[in-house]
Parts: C-alpha cells; sequence; structure tokens
C-alpha cells in the first residue's frame, strides 16, 4: 500500500518524510503508524505522493489530519503488528509554467 523512502532535507532545510502510496481509498490514503512515529519523532513534515500528485502535511497539522486509524494488524510478510493511520487525500496543485 505504501513505502517510505528515507529522510530527505528539502531545499527549505527541514527534515521531511516521503512516502509513496498506490492506492487512494474513498478519498483516503492509508500510511502505517510507522510513518507517522518516524514524523513525531523528528519533528518532520509528511509529504505522501501518488503518481505526479503530491500532499504535504506540515509536522504541527499530522496528528489532527489523521480521520480513522484500522485496528491493529499483522504485516504478512514481517509477522510485525501495525496500524494503517487514513488521511483525506488533498494533493498539492502545482501549475506548470507558461512557456
Amino acid at each position: 500500500m505504501s513505502r517510505a523512502m528515507p529522510l530527505r532535507i528539502s531545499p527549505l532545510n527541514k527534515t521531511m518524510v516521503k512516502v509513496k502510496v498506490n492506492t487512494i481509498w474513498q478519498g483516503k490514503v492509508g500510511l502505517r503508524d510507522k510513518y507517522v512515529r518516524q514524523v513525531m519523532d523528528f519533528e518532520a513534515d509528511l509529504e505522501i505522493s501518488k503518481g505526479s500528485e503530491i500532499m504535504v502535511i506540515p509536522y504541527k497539522n499530522v496528528e489532527k489530519s489523521i480521520v480513522g486509524k484500522s485496528k491493529p494488524m499483522v504485516d504478512k510478510f514481517s509477522n510485525e503488528f501495525h496500524t494503517l493511520c487514513y488521511f483525506d487525500w488533498k494533493p498539492t496543485i502545482v501549475q506548470q509554467q507558461l512557456l
């Protein structure tokens, strides 16, 4: 469903957790709770992308942007428990420069 990239430094010198998702379901994206914990631990902004669309949630808004959580479930590859945190999908509109 989602995979995180390592922490990156954005052009504004802020640490950012970047996560790519494959699925949008009923207008929401689901991220594993470990990515949300990374955001909170490093006080980093969260960038979620699907294809060419990107949504950035500032660190201070991440917790209040969570619209739901799943029940704990076992990961089929690592046998570790995790939950999914759901966010409303509101990508940033990027306008292309006219030539």
